[in-house]
């Protein structure tokens, strides 16, 4: 099974922290640093022409950092799976991801204005998508661009992404800046704009997806949520209701959600 899964490097530096087992893919010209990887994605899908039936991914330096996922695990996965799926989710965060409606709202939380500058462009898509009423759970968003897909999932990202590149290039409210983590760390809104455009498609769309479980194990983040087992469970069932509620379109699953959502310990971040 064919597979190109690239990790992008900047500088020497960067260069050095690769994994054994991804590809290289040299930015160290970095044009538009301000795009981050999205201008990097961007360019490769522009310059190559994808192949059917092959899994393509771009991942950032900080991708073992952020996930623990070593490359052979990886490329054993879409061995044993790929066949069954065009999608695969490697997503930091799974208790985000299940306990916010969809990562849109959760974007707005950590870079207040992120949800109305996405709604403003995605209105002018034509896609009939109500930003505040989408519902996802873990495997149909991502954080971090942390996917590995075939060619039709990329090319309906490079669409949205082409139309979302000339449209900010036009429209400099969204490069305005915007807190990342702590405050003193500034970044433009555009990137964390640009991020969540694979969940949108994802939401959207017919996919194969497949995605480690990473609810059992995986890392609560302590600023939001309380670490504990009962938190775990609640989290896991937000996330199980949604998924419900996204295959079988009863609202009944919906309300679960917001009766479980209610039940947990949230801390605003920027209270």
């Amino acid at each position: 099974m064919n597979k190109y899964i690239y990790q992008i490097y900047y500088d020497e530096e960067t260069k050095k922290s690769l994994l054994p087992g991804f590809i290289p893919l040299d930015n160290t010209k970095n044009l538009r640093p301000d795009w981050f990887e999205f201008w990097v994605i961007l360019n490769y899908l522009r310059e190559h022409t994808l192949k059917e039936g092959t899994w393509y991914g771009f991942l950032s330096p900080k991708f073992y950092e952020k996930t623990g996922f070593e490359p052979q695990f990886i490329l054993d996965v879409i061995e044993n799976y790929g066949d069954k799926g065009n999608v695969l989710l490697l997503s930091p965060g799974w208790d985000q991801l299940s306990y916010f409606l969809n990562p849109f709202e959760q974007g707005d939380v950590w870079h207040p204005g992120l949800l109305e500058l996405s709604q403003k462009f995605i209105n002018t898509l034509g896609l009939k998508v109500n930003l505040s009423k989408l519902v996802s759970d873990t495997t149909s968003s991502v954080f971090s661009n942390y996917i590995i897909a075939k060619k039709e999932f990329w090319d309906e990202w490079k669409k949205i992404a082409e139309a979302f590149f000339e449209y900010v290039e036009n429209n400099p409210e969204y490069t305005n800046q915007t807190s990342y983590g702590a405050k003193s760390n500034q970044y433009p809104m555009k990137t964390f704009i640009q991020e969540r455009f694979a969940s949108l498609i994802l939401s959207i769309g017919s996919f194969r997806v497949f995605t480690p479980d990473q609810s059992v194990t995986g890392p609560i983040f302590t600023r939001l949520f309380s670490n504990d087992s009962r938190t775990r469970r609640l989290l896991q069932t937000c996330d199980l209701m949604k998924f419900k509620y996204r295959e079988k379109s009863d609202e009944k699953f919906l309300s679960m959600y917001w009766e479980m959502r209610r039940d947990i310990l949230y801390s605003n971040p920027n209270l």
